[in-house]
């Protein structure tokens, strides 16, 4: 739904900072189905696609849900070159975390009054 915690129309849709961070990881979860991103098993925390200290930002497009393992074994790992290592490894995984770092795409729900970010 927005591209960090602290934006100005989360902030209003949520009048206490602490609820704006919980709606926003909760709808990157939503848009991946709770699902580890790379092993596909139920996500328990958001990795930086790229990491922090190499630059990457907190920006929804560079966090991805995965399982606590995936986590600590990606670690500080390029992406990419830790996950074709994986006996997981899917081509079409790495595909959909490839279009999830090019941006936001615009679906409408069923209810066309209101808009949907995420994995289309």
């Amino acid at each position: 739904m927005f591209k960090t915690e602290n934006e100005p129309l989360a902030l209003l849709l949520e009048l206490r900072p602490k609820q704006a961070k919980k709606r926003f990881r909760d709808e990157i979860y939503k848009a991946w189905n709770y699902k580890c991103g790379y092993c596909g098993n139920e996500a328990t925390s958001l990795d930086h696609i790229i990491p922090k200290f190499k630059s990457g930002s907190s920006n929804r497009n560079n966090l991805i849900p995965c399982c606590r393992t995936c986590n600590t074994n990606k670690a500080s790992s390029p992406m990419e070159e830790w996950y074709r290592q994986q006996e997981f490894f899917s081509q079409k995984k790495l595909d959909a975390v490839h279009e999830w770092t090019k941006g936001d795409k615009i679906v409408f729900t069923s209810d066309m009054s209101q808009l949907r970010l995420g994995v289309a």
